[in-house]
């Protein structure tokens, strides 16, 4: 991937990028307009895009395994999957991404996972079960490389003032995802089998990779690697684990970026098991068929569509912790509420309430981590910080499927809200309240 650079990049020229390593992000100018500027319309587009395909897969895959399997444990299975490739990858990802071009690490990634959304449909009957499984392993292995290099992508094309803006736009794309996918998908199932709901996925990767090519912006913002003062080491591997190591160091030893992932652990660990066995929870606690799992899959879309439109609002009058840990907070109290209905229309209100706050979550996280994170680091810092909110997450839905067999899935629902409301609690005191240091830093490199 370290290839010559004769793409959109290269064209827009090196004037007014920060290459010392002491510097973490490219000096971009604050510009006015609710899509900011040009590159972040086309990030903003293909990643709206892109999510609506992934929760139009991601949906008709829940429904198609519990119709195959009728099992808590095979539903889980997806997650599982999904997850597990932080164990495989992990922050080792992250060094790569931080030595790549994080434009062309993104397009290899969504052209490679245009073709693995389709596997599912080239397996025999008896092979099929096994195929989704390994589609959704590939593509989160794919993934991995993809969101960091997202992350240093918008410190290239964002100034730091508007990253709480940025955080805005993008929960509302991903919100308006959550309403169109799922809705897409169950009807399209239930009429015509999973074949359109996975093409649609896979097509959603190629609009991505698009947009991502003709993204300008200086070479030297997009692979600061290649910039840098870098000491000459005959042992790659060597260097490798040389660089992992200062990651993780900048993790444990950044309090702000500390604060935000052990608050992601307390989070995931209740958040993962509810994500597993919602379809499980729509069927048995709300009696009804899981063809109505799509309509509240898309009311919670609408929540946070709300939530995130009121974030962006509130965002430049309430510090980024705040509203991160109270959103938090507040989406544990929902949680809990949920866990009570056994009325479908009920948990259509609910649900709706309970992801207003949802929306603020990214508002929040999303600019204390970039605007702490040095740019040659970025790689690293996501990828940490994925591996650990992941790995979490693959254990809640294991125990959760395993669980799901034995208690109640309202019961497991209630305590994973418990999880998420301590979360909020533990980020509200612990996670400083002060504005993070945009631009110098020590020297990391």
């Amino acid at each position: 991937m370290q290839t010559e650079d004769h793409s959109p990049e290269s064209q827009a020229g090196q004037a007014g990028v920060a290459t010392s390593s002491q510097e973490h992000t490219a000096v971009v100018a604050p510009q006015k307009g609710w899509l900011i500027n040009r590159n972040f319309t086309l990030l903003a587009i293909g990643q709206g895009i892109s999510n609506m395909g992934d929760f139009v897969y991601s949906t008709t895959l829940l429904v198609w395994v519990f119709a195959l399997t009728h099992s808590a444990a095979a539903v889980s299975g997806i997650l599982i999957a999904q997850y597990a490739p932080t164990f495989v990858l992990g922050p080792i990802a992250g060094v790569f991404v931080d030595r790549w071009n994080r434009r062309q690490t993104m397009l290899i990634s969504d052209l490679a996972r245009t073709l693995l959304a389709l596997l599912p449909l080239l397996a025999p009957f008896t092979l099929r079960l096994p195929m989704i499984y390994a589609s959704v392993f590939l593509i989160a292995c794919f993934s991995r490389f993809f969101t960091p290099a997202k992350s240093g992508l918008l410190q290239a094309i964002v100034s730091s003032e508007q990253q709480g803006q940025a955080a805005s736009i993008s929960q509302a794309t991903f919100a308006l995802a959550i309403i169109v996918g799922p809705a897409l998908a169950t009807p399209l199932y239930f009429a015509v089998g999973p074949v359109i709901a996975i093409s649609i996925n896979a097509l959603s990767f190629l609009v991505s990779a698009i947009c991502v090519f003709f993204i300008a912006a200086p070479r030297a913002a997009l692979h600061p690697y290649a910039f840098s003062q870098h000491e000459q080491r005959v042992n790659q591997l060597q260097a490798i684990w040389h660089e992992l190591w200062l990651g993780l160091r900048f993790v444990v030893t950044t309090r702000i970026i500390l604060m935000v992932v052990l608050m992601a652990l307390i989070v995931m660990l209740g958040a993962g098991g509810i994500n597993a066995l919602d379809i499980i929870f729509v069927s048995h606690n709300l009696h009804v068929s899981t063809l109505y799992y799509g309509p509240l899959a898309m009311v919670s879309g609408i929540g946070t569509l709300v939530g995130a439109i009121l974030a962006g609002l509130l965002i430049r009058k309430i510090k980024p912790q705040r509203m991160l840990t109270a959103s938090v907070f507040l989406v544990g109290i929902g949680i809990i509420l949920y866990s009570l209905q056994s009325w479908y229309v009920a948990a259509i209100i609910v649900t709706l309430i309970m992801t207003i706050p949802q929306g603020g979550i990214d508002v929040g996280a999303g600019p204390l981590i970039i605007n702490s994170t040095p740019q040659a680091m970025m790689g690293r810092v996501m990828a940490v910080f994925e591996t650990c909110m992941f790995g979490v997450s693959l254990l809640s839905a294991a125990l959760a499927g395993y669980l799901g067999q034995i208690l109640p899935v309202s019961l497991i629902f209630a305590l994973g809200g418990i999880l998420i409301m301590l979360g909020g609690l533990f980020g509200w005191f612990a996670i400083p309240n002060t504005t993070p240091v945009t631009q110098a830093h020590p020297q990391v490199e």
